[in-house]
C-alpha cells in the first residue's frame, strides 16, 4: 500500500504511463510535467516524486514486470539522476530506505541493467558522507544488490568495508555485515582470501551489541555470520575458538532475548554442519555445545510446574515445540550427533546424563531423555553396544512422578525402536512391549498417545513372530482407548492397531471381527468436521487390516467397505478434507486384497485418482517478509527465493499427486491387462507431462516408475508380444522425455529411477525398443550422468587421514552416507541399462557404446574400486552380447581384465572372472590363448585359504564358472591328460550355491561329465554328489538346468550300489535329505 495520498499515486502512476507512450505529444506533454511541476515544484513536492518514484520502482506481488522497466533511457537516466540526488539530501528515515530500496531495485539485473555507471562510485562516496544515514543506506544498496561490486573492484571495496565495520554508528556497523554477507556470497572462491584479513573487524561489531544487551541487533549481525559459515565455514578456523566462546556466553545468558540466544546457537551449530572436522579438533566445542543445549532442553512449561496445562492441550502436534529454546536445543544435539558421531558426542554426554536421570528436577529428567532421543540416530554404531545399559537407565523412567517424563520416555524408546530398528526388536521386545503396553492404562492422555505411537515405532520393525505373544494385550489396552474422550487419543490409537495388524499380518485373524465392526461404525457415523481425521484414520485402519488377514478373510466384509467409502468419497467434497486423500490410498489396498476381482470398483476410484494425479503446480511471488514468514510457518509450503523475491510452491498438493501416479502404478501391477483401457490417457494426460515436473522430484520419480508397469499392461492386452506398433506408441513419446531429463536433471534418486525404468521397458520390449538415434540420446545422457558421478567420487576421495576435505580451504565435504548408497544405486541402475541394450541390439549398440569409450577408459584405469568395477561389468556385457566383434576394443579392457583377477577388491576379482568366463564362451578363437592362459590364476584364487568365506564366496563361485567354461570351450589345447587332472582340480571348486547366475553353465557341464563316465567324475563320485545336493538345496539351479542336472545325476547314480547310494544320502544333513529325496523321485 502506497504511503502517498490516492490523487498523488494516481498522478504519479499516470505519469510514468505517459512517459511510456508511444505518441510523442503525450510522452512530450509528461516530460514536461516530470521537469516543472515535480522536479521543479518544491521541497514537498520533490518528496513525492521521490516516494512514488520509489514505490512505483518496486513491483507488486502478483505483477512480474514494472512500468519503470518500460520508460525510455533518456527519462530512465533523468528519474536515475532524481534518486540519487534525494539520496544524497536530507530526508526523514523512511523516505531514505524508500529511495534507497528504489535504487536497489532499478540497478537489480534486468532488461536495462549495468546502465547505471555512476551509480557504485556515488555510493562508494555515500560510504563516507558526513550524514550517518546515508553511510548506512549506502551499504544498505550493497547488501541488496551485491552484484553492483564487480570483483575488479575488490581491492577498492575492501576499506569501504574495513570503514563500514569500525563505523561509529552502530546501525551503518550492522549494514556493513550484512553488505559484506551479500558481497561474499556473490564473489567467486577464487577471490574470498583477499577478504579473510576482515573477518577481525566484522567480528569486533559483535562485542558492544553484546556488552549493551542489543539482542535485535546481535540477533541480525549473528544471521549474517550464519550465512558466512554455511557458505565458508574454514575461513573461521583462526578464530574459530573465539566465536564458539562467544556463541556459547551469549546462548546461556537468560537476560539476553531470546532471538539472539538462538542465533548464537545457531551459528554454533552450523560448524558442525558445515565442518564437523574442524569441529572435532576443537577439545571444547562438544562439552561446550552438550552442556548448553542440555541446560535450554530445560527451558520447557515455565508456567505449568505439575504439567496440567500440557496434558489438557488437544492441540498436541504443536504443542512440544512451544518452547523454543527448548526446541531448537535438541534439535542441535541431533544435528551434531549426526555430523560428529558417537565417538565424539556420547563421552561427555554420558557424563551428564546419569545425574539429569536422577534428578529432583523434573526439567532435568525430561532433558536427559529427549536427548537420547535425539542423538540414537547419529550415535546408532556406539549405542548399539550399550544399548542393554540404556535401557537400564530408560525404563524405569516410565513410573516417574511427573507426567512429562513419562512421555519423554515413550519418546525415547519409540526413537530407539526406529533408530536401532531390527537389533532391539530382536533382542529387547520381552523389555520393552510390556512397559509401553503397560502405559496404555496410564490416567494421562498424553501419555497414553505418545504410549501407542512408541508402539507404532517398535511394529514397523518387528516380525510377527516377535509381536505375536504380546498381541492381547495390546489389542485389549488400544481398544480400551479408542474410547478415550480426547480425539487424538482415538486417532492414535487407529494408527498404532493399523501398523501392528501390518506386522503381525495372518497373526492378526483372530482380532478381526471385532474390530472391523467397530471401525466401520466410525466410518458410518455423520459427524462434524473435527472428526474428519479421525474417519480418515478409520479409513485406513481398515484397509491395512484387510491386506493383513487376507482376501479369504476379508470377503464377507468387502462389499460394505466399497459401499461405505463410495458414500464417503460422495461426501467429502471439502478440498481439504483428509478422507479425500486417505480414501486414494485405501482403494489401492483393496485393489492388492482382491485382485482383478476389484475391476468392478474401477469407474468410482479412477475419477479422483486421475485428478490427483494432474494437479498443477500452485505458485505464488512474494515480497511482504511477514507473508513468507507467515506461509514458511504452514505445513505443505515451500519458499524459495529468487533476486530478492520469494517464490511459494504448495507442495503438499505436489505430495498427492506423487503418491496418486504411485497408485496407478499399483492398479496396473495388479490389474494386468485388464486395466489396459486406462493406460493410453494416463500416458498422454499425466505420465509424459510428469516426467519432467521440475517442481516436485517425487512426482519425476513417480512417473518413471509407472512406465513398464503401464507398458505391461498394454503388453498383456495383445498377448504378450514383444515389439508391438501399439506398445511402441504408447513407449517413445515417453522414452523421449525420459532422455531429454536425463541430461538435465541432477538429482542421483531421480536418475535411477529413469534407468531403472528404461531398462525395465527394453527388457519388456526388446529387440527395437530404441532406434539408433535415440541409443545415441541414450549413451549421452549416461556420459553425462557418469561424469557428474565421477565428480561427486573424486571430492569423497579427496581427503586426506579420513578427512575428505575439499582442496579449497573453505569447505568441508559432508555428504551424508545415504548419498553415497544412491549413487551406488545409480550406477548399477546404468549398467542394468547398458547391459539391457547389448543384450536386445547387439553390435547395432557399437555406435552409442563408443560414446561412452573415454569414460570407461577413465573408469577402468582408476585407483577408485568402484569406478573399476563398474567398467569392467559395463566390458562383461561387451564380451557376452556382442562375441568375438568385441575384440575389436580389447586395447580398452583386456589387460585390466587379466589384473583384476588378482585385485586386493572381491568385487573387481568377481567381475574380472566373470569376463573371463564370458570370453571363453562367447568370444571365439581370438580370445582363446588368453582365456586359457589365465586358468592357472583361476586355480589359484578358488583355493585360497578362505576361499569360502562371506567376502569371497562370490568370487570363488564366478571363478568356478569361468574355469567350467575355459574348460568345456577350449579344454582340448591342454592336452587329454592335462584337461584330465584340470577337470579333477575344477570338481574340487564346487558346489556353487550363492550365486544363481554363475551356477547352471558349470552344473550343465558336469552333467555331460556324469554321461560321458569321465574320470574325473569317476574317482569323485562323493564330491560330485554333494556338490549337485547342496546345490539342489539352496535352489542355485532351477527350471531346465535344474531337470537336466537331476535326470543325469539320477541315472548316473542308479548304476552304483545301493548301499553305496544310501550312505550318500545319509552323509546329507537331516533337513537336506528330504529335499534331495523330493528332487530324485
Amino acid at each position: 500500500m502506497s504511503s502517498l495520498p490516492a490523487e498523488v499515486t494516481g498522478a504519479l502512476h499516470q505519469l510514468l504511463v505517459s512517459l511510456t507512450s508511444p505518441d510523442n505529444q503525450l510522452r512530450t506533454q509528461a516530460e514536461k510535467s516530470l521537469n516543472e511541476e515535480w522536479v521543479a515544484g518544491g521541497r514537498e513536492r520533490q518528496e513525492m516524486l521521490l516516494v512514488g518514484l520509489a514505490e512505483q520502482s518496486v513491483p507488486e506481488a502478483d505483477h512480474v514486470s514494472r512500468v519503470i522497466d518500460t520508460i525510455s533511457d533518456a527519462v530512465l537516466t533523468q528519474i536515475k539522476s532524481i534518486l540519487l540526488q534525494g539520496f544524497v539530501s536530507e530526508q526523514t528515515g523512511d523516505v531514505r530506505h524508500k529511495i534507497s530500496d528504489a535504487i536497489a531495485e532499478i540497478a537489480r539485473p534486468g532488461p536495462k541493467a549495468g546502465e547505471w555507471p555512476e551509480l557504485l562510485s556515488a555510493l562508494f562516496q555515500a560510504s563516507k558522507n558526513p550524514n550517518a544515514q546515508v553511510r548506512e543506506s549506502a551499504f544498505r544498496i550493497f547488501a541488496a544488490v551485491p552484484d553492483l561490486i564487480g570483483e575488479e573492484y575488490l581491492d577498492s571495496v575492501i576499506p569501504v568495508f574495513a570503514s563500514g565495520f569500525g563505523d561509529e554508528s552502530e546501525h551503518v556497523r550492522i549494514s556493513t555485515v550484512s553488505a559484506f554477507t551479500s558481497f561474499f556470497q556473490a564473489l567467486s572462491k577464487s577471490t574470498w582470501r583477499k577478504l579473510h584479513p576482515l573477518l577481525p573487524n566484522l567480528l569486533n561489531v559483535l562485542t558492544p551489541l553484546r556488552a549493551e544487551y542489543k539482542s535485535d541487533e546481535l540477533a541480525s549481525v549473528l544471521e549474517s555470520l550464519i550465512d558466512l559459515a554455511g557458505l565458508a565455514p574454514k575461513m573461521f578456523q583462526p578464530v574459530f575458538k573465539t566465536v564458539l566462546d562467544f556463541c556459547i556466553d551469549v546462548a546461556k545468558d537468560k537476560e539476553m532475548e531470546l532471538n539472539a540466544r538462538l542465533s548464537a546457537l545457531e551459528l554454533a551449530t552450523t560448524f558442525a554442519d558445515e565442518a564437523p572436522n574442524m569441529c572435532k579438533k576443537e577439545p571444547t566445542y562438544a562439552d561446550q555445545m552438550i552442556v548448553q543445549c542440555l541446560a535450554m532442553m530445560t527451558e520447557i512449561g515455565e508456567d505449568d510446574e505439575d504439567g496440567a496445562d500440557w496434558n489438557n492441550e488437544d492441540d498436541v502436534v504443536n504443542s512440544e515445540d512451544q518452547d523454543e529454546s527448548y526446541t531448537a536445543a535438541k534439535q542441535s544435539l541431533d544435528r551434531m550427533a549426526l555430523k560428529l558421531g558417537g565417538k565424539v558426542m556420547l563421552p561427555p554426554l554420558f557424563r551428564w546424563l546419569p545425574n539429569l536421570i536422577g534428578s529432583e528436577q523434573w526439567r532435568e529428567r525430561h532433558a536427559a531423555l529427549m536427548a537420547i532421543s535425539n542423538v540414537a540416530e547419529g550415535c546408532r554404531d556406539e549405542m548399539m553396544v550399550e544399548l542393554d545399559k540404556i535401557l537400564d537407565m530408560v525404563i524405569p523412567c516410565l513410573n516417574d512422578g511427573h507426567v512429562r517424563v513419562q512421555w519423554a520416555t515413550c519418546n525415547a524408546l519409540g526413537q530407539m525402536s526406529t533408530d536401532f530398528s531390527d537389533y532391539i526388536q530382536k533382542n529387547f521386545a520381552t523389555r520393552i512391549l510390556p512397559a509401553l503396553i503397560s502405559k496404555l492404562g496410564n490416567s494421562t492422555p498424553r501419555v497414553q498417545a505418545h504410549a501407542a505411537a512408541a508402539l507404532v515405532n517398535f511394529s514397523e520393525c518387528a516380525s510377527k513372530e516377535i509381536l505375536d505373544p504380546y498381541l492381547d494385550n495390546l489389542l485389549s489396552g488400544l481398544l480400551v482407548l479408542l474410547q478415550s474422550p480426547k480425539r487424538y487419543v482415538q486417532e492414535q490409537v487407529l494408527t498404532t492397531i493399523a501398523i501392528v495388524a501390518d506386522a503381525a499380518q495372518n497373526k492378526f485373524i483372530k482380532y478381526y471381527d471385532t474390530l472391523i465392526g467397530l471401525l466401520f461404525n466410525v466410518m458410518k457415523t455423520d459427524t462434524g468436521k473435527e472428526y474428519r481425521l479421525l474417519k480418515a484414520k478409520s479409513i485406513e485402519c481398515a484397509t491395512l487390516i484387510a491386506l493383513a488377514v487376507g482376501k479369504e478373510k476379508f470377503a464377507p466384509q468387502c462389499q460394505e467397505m466399497v459401499h461405505i467409502f463410495a458414500s464417503i468419497q460422495e461426501t467429502c467434497t471439502d478440498p481439504d478434507d483428509p478422507c479425500q486423500s486417505y480414501l486414494v490410498h485405501a482403494w489401492g489396498r483393496l485393489c492388492r486384497v482382491l485382485g482383478t476381482d476389484f475391476l468392478p470398483y474401477l469407474p468410482a476410484v479412477m475419477p479422483p485418482l486421475l485428478e490427483a494425479a494432474k494437479h498443477k503446480p500452485d505458485l505464488q511471488l512474494f515480497e511482504d517478509e511477514d507473508d513468507i514468514e507467515n506461509l514458511d510457518q504452514q505445513d505443505g509450503w515451500e519458499i524459495i527465493p529468487i533476486q530478492g523475491k520469494y517464490i511459494g510452491i504448495h507442495t503438499s498438493l505436489l505430495d498427492e499427486k506423487s503418491s496418486a501416479i504411485e497408485l496407478i502404478s499399483v492398479y496396473a501391477n495388479e490389474l494386468g491387462a485388464s486395466f489396459a483401457p486406462y493406460v493410453k490417457g494416463i500416458v498422454d494426460e499425466i505420465i509424459v507431462p510428469s516426467l519432467n515436473f521440475f517442481y516436485h522430484d517425487g512426482v519425476r520419480y513417480a512417473a518413471a516408475q509407472a512406465v513398464p508397469h503401464l507398458l505391461t499392461c498394454a503388453q498383456e492386452a495383445i498377448g504378450g508380444k514383444k515389439q508391438d506398433p501399439a506398445v511402441l506408441e504408447l513407449w517413445v513419446p515417453m522414452l523421449k522425455k525420459m532422455l531429454e531429463v536425463l541430461k538435465i536433471d541432477s538429482m542421483p534418486e531421480t536418475l535411477t529411477g529413469f534407468y531403472s525404468s528404461i531398462y525395465q521397458s527394453v527388457e519388456l520390449i526388446g529387440p527395437g525398443a530404441i532406434d539408433g538415434q535415440d541409443m545415441l540420446k541414450l549413451a549421452e545422457a549416461i556420459n553425462t550422468t557418469l561424469q557428474d558421478y565421477l565428480e561427486r567420487v573424486k571430492t569423497r576421495h579427496s581427503g586426506d587421514d579420513g578427512d575428505y576435505e575439499d582442496d579449497d580451504g573453505y569447505t568441508e565435504d559432508v555428504e551424508e552416507g545415504d548419498a553415497e548408497s544412491a549413487d551406488e544405486d545409480l550406477i548399477g541402475e546404468i549398467n542394468k541399462v547398458i547391459h539391457s541394450m547389448f543384450k536386445t541390439s547387439k553390435q547395432q549398440f557399437f555406435p552409442a557404446f563408443e560414446l561412452l569409450l573415454p569414460i570407461i577408459s577413465t573408469f577402468i584405469n582408476s585407483n577408485i574400486v568402484d569406478l573399476r568395477q563398474w567398467a569392467l561389468c559395463a566390458v562383461d556385457d561387451l564380451i557376452e552380447f556382442t562375441g568375438p566383434d568385441s575384440w575389436k576394443y580389447k586395447d580398452l579392457f583386456l589387460s585390466k581384465l587379466v589384473e583384476g583377477l588378482v585385485d586386493n577388491d572381491a568385487s573387481i576379482r568377481q567381475a574380472a572372472a566373470y569376463g573371463i568366463g564370458v570370453a571363453a564362451q562367447h568370444g571365439g578363437e581370438q580370445y582363446t590363448q588368453t582365456v586359457v592362459g589365465t586358468l592357472e590364476t583361476l586355480f589359484q584364487v578358488a583355493n585360497v585359504p578362505d576361499a569360502r568365506s562371506e567376502d569371497n564366496i562370490n568370487v570363488t563361485e564366478n571363478v568356478s564358472s569361468a574355469i567350467a567354461k575355459v574348460l568345456r570351450t577350449h579344454g582340448q589345447l591342454l592336452g587329454s591328460e592335462n584337461l584330465d587332472r584340470a577337470l579333477s582340480e575344477w570338481i574340487k571348486t564346487l558346489p556353487i550355491v550363492v550365486d544363481e547366475e554363475a551356477a547352471p553353465y558349470p552344473y550343465l557341464f558336469l552333467s555331460d561329465l556324469l554321461e560321458q563316465n569321465h574320470p574325473s567324475v569317476v574317482s569323485q563320485v562323493d564330491k560330485v554328489f554333494d556338490s549337485v545336493a547342496q546345490a539342489i538345496v539352496m535352489a542355485s539351479i532351477q527350471g531346465k538346468a535344474l531337470e537336466r542336472v537331476v535326470q543325469v545325476t539320477k541315472h548316473y547314480f542308479s548304476q552304483l550300489p545301493q548301499s553305496k547310494v544310501m550312505a550318500l544320502f545319509q552323509s546329507l544333513p537331516v533337513e537336506s535329505q528330504a529335499v534331495v529325496q523330493e528332487k530324485f523321485q
